[in-house]
């Protein structure tokens, strides 16, 4: 499974967890590697589709923007969206808890409805959980 890291944060974050996502068949990829700064969201959607991309991890609400939803729907992501502590976390551990985080975050998307959306707590793995985001519609 491919996953990409937004450009809301550091590339960095994919470059850490690549590696030992490939030692379970998996790619995590920064939307940099292929888009440039500033690119909309919803073009951005259809670049990843296009670059193979099933997974997208980012800060953005998007569940909350109807076009963006309707996208991430129509096109099959995956969308984990990382709650409001992660910006407080500095950058070892936002490596860190995501790495922890990983392995739930790819069962999930391997048995998730295409155009699912997850929220991912700050909390370490053991003490939280993985919330399905509704519809606000």
């Amino acid at each position: 499974m491919k996953a990409q890291i937004d450009e809301n944060l550091p590339s960095s974050l994919a470059r850490s967890i690549d590696p030992v996502a490939r030692e379970h068949d998996h790619e995590v990829v920064h939307v940099r590697d292929f888009i440039g700064a500033g690119t909309s969201d919803i073009a951005l959607f259809h670049i990843a589709v296009e670059q193979g991309v099933q997974v997208h991890v980012t800060l953005d609400q998007h569940h909350r923007r109807t076009k963006e939803r309707d996208a991430i729907q129509h096109l099959g992501l995956i969308v984990f969206v990382l709650s409001k502590g992660w910006n407080t976390l500095d950058l070892y551990h936002s490596a860190a808890r995501l790495l922890e985080w990983w392995p739930e975050m790819m069962r999930k998307a391997e048995d998730a409805a295409p155009g699912s959306i997850f929220k991912v707590p700050h909390l370490r793995a053991p003490l939280g959980r993985l919330t399905p985001v509704r519809s606000t519609r």
